[in-house]
């Protein structure tokens, strides 16, 4: 056997390993996404989200972060408009990727949303500002009918696609530790 496929069948036997090992671990903190405010507001020419997204991590992901991975949560949000004998109208979907990393030098954690960072000293300071949805302008009211009711969906997830590949391959394994996912939180508003 080359040494090549030596090594790359023992880096698989020690993933598999690690893998087996972690699903076996249990943890005792409360992890997840959940939606904890949403406010939609008419501001100008469009309706806005205002709201908050409560994240707390896993140990396992927490441990991750710590040691350089990059972590990327995903903001969706739907729009549609109900009509009486048809299906509903889908009015907007958007999505925004906000990308949460450590520098370990320096001991921040740094939150990247459409190009602009800030740094954080501490992990919950940071969470709180990857879960905002402060001034998010989604539908133009010049799309809108008026006396319509319509309905807005919000949902935010940790992208597991966007981790490195050996890390995919965990975080299809032990999906209870890393698949974080608030589900979509359905809100109506009439205009």
């Amino acid at each position: 056997m080359p040494d090549s496929s030596r090594r790359d069948f023992l880096r698989f036997v020690l993933i598999a390993l690690a893998v087996m090992a972690g699903v076996f671990v249990s943890t005792a903190r409360a992890e997840g996404i959940a939606l904890s405010r949403l406010e939609i507001s008419q501001k100008g020419d469009f309706f806005q989200l205002s709201g908050h997204f409560d994240t707390e991590l896993s140990s396992v992901i927490e441990t991750a972060l710590q040691r350089g991975v990059q972590l990327t949560f995903v903001q969706s949000v739907e729009g549609k408009r109900a009509r009486d004998f048809w299906l509903p109208e889908i009015m907007v979907e958007q999505s925004r990727s906000i990308r949460l990393s450590y520098n370990a030098l320096f001991r921040q954690y740094y939150v990247s949303l459409a190009g602009n960072s800030q740094g954080f000293e501490l992990l919950d300071e940071a969470l709180r500002n990857v879960g905002d949805l402060r001034d998010w302008a989604i539908i133009n009211v010049k799309q809108m009918k008026k006396k319509s009711q319509y309905s807005i969906s919000v949902r935010m997830y940790l992208d597991i696609a966007q981790l490195p590949k050996p890390l995919q391959v965990n975080a299809l394994a032990s999906s209870a530790r890393w698949q974080l996912d608030s589900g979509w939180q359905e809100h109506t508003v009439k205009y």
